[in-house]
């Protein structure tokens, strides 16, 4: 599974180029909901991941800086042979091992972005960031792969009206657990974002990513989804994912709920 933390990014930065405010002295927003989803991922048993995650974001001029703190339950077969991991850094494995569900703690991620352009340059805005993933989850239970993992992006938008084409690019430094062959990997984005009103904005986007493993199969997946941004600094986000790859879930969820304090 490739999917969980890049479609939830996706749909943060989508949304917030067209319906946010650029952010002034200082600007500070609080995210929590819910994320599941299952897939086989080419093994014999489906992975079912609830992730719940409790970020904190404070934007202070052309800088954003991030922290998410996730609570995770997974449903799997825990201790088979490791065939890769998702875009958290958790662990997937083949199916052989003994079904159970395991929770805890996820690995907290520290991220910084920068935009590059004050205002649109014809249209086009550029963040750069970094992100990490820091090894904070319990590996024993398979809530994580034991390794930090650090990732560069790059996120391209063109402000184009109510339409707002968006692409990302992404490189991921992946931790290799002891007994794994783990790969560095490339990630993509390219999405369409539609601004019904100052109030309302959906979009589409594909997600696609390299195989973790020289023998795993690469994730492509199409996400869909709304946001609503209503008064006193609140929004709500809600997305649906299709996997169409075996290296990708078969479907996922998700429902987040912000608040921004100035």
């Amino acid at each position: 599974m490739e999917r969980s933390e890049l479609s939830r990014r996706r749909v943060c930065i989508a949304a917030a180029a067209l319906l946010a405010s650029p952010a002034g002295a200082g600007e500070f927003t609080l995210t929590s909901g819910l994320d599941t989803s299952s897939g086989k991922y080419g093994a014999s048993q489906a992975t079912e991941i609830w992730y719940v995650p409790l970020t904190g974001k404070y934007e202070t001029g052309a800088s954003t800086f991030k922290l998410a703190v996730p609570y995770v339950r997974i449903n799997a077969a825990i201790g088979g042979n490791l065939i890769g991991v998702d875009a958290q850094g958790r662990p997937l494995y083949d199916g052989t091992g003994a079904r159970t569900s395991q929770e805890g703690i996820g690995d907290v991620v520290a991220s910084y972005s920068h935009s590059l352009f004050e205002k649109p340059v014809r249209g086009l805005l550029l963040d750069l960031a970094a992100k990490a993933k820091l090894a904070t989850a319990d590996a024993n239970k398979g809530l994580g792969s034991g390794k930090n993992d650090y990732t560069v992006l790059a996120d391209l938008y063109y402000l184009a009206g109510t339409w707002t084409p968006f692409a990302s690019v992404s490189y991921r430094f992946t931790g290799d657990p002891a007994g794994s062959n783990l790969k560095d990997v490339w990630g993509g984005t390219l999405g369409l974002g539609y601004k019904q009103s100052s109030e309302h904005s959906l979009g589409l986007m594909w997600d696609s990513r390299q195989a973790s493993t020289s023998s795993g199969i690469a994730s492509n997946e199409a996400t869909a989804y709304w946001v609503h941004k209503y008064a006193g600094g609140m929004k709500l986000q809600a997305y649906a994912v299709k996997g169409f790859s075996d290296g990708s879930s078969d479907w996922g969820l998700g429902l987040m709920f912000s608040k921004t304090f100035n």
